[in-house]
């Protein structure tokens, strides 16, 4: 950590992916213990992007 202080929540995010993970791997997405596995990032995905669907889905069906 550089102690830069961040202004904005990207700024916020963008540090957190710079940042070695506390395993010291330089790259978190390369940590086996820190990175997402397949079956997280598809959950993640389907909370994602269901929600925005069943909105879009009330609205033609109340048109």
């Amino acid at each position: 950590m550089n102690g830069r202080i961040c202004l904005s929540p990207d700024e916020a995010f963008e540090a957190g992916f710079e940042a070695p993970c506390e395993h010291l791997v330089p790259n978190p997405n390369d940590c086996p213990e820190c990175r997402l596995s397949g079956a997280e990032i598809r959950r993640l995905a389907v909370l994602l992007r269901s929600e925005p669907l069943a909105e879009s889905r009330a609205h033609r069906a109340a048109a």
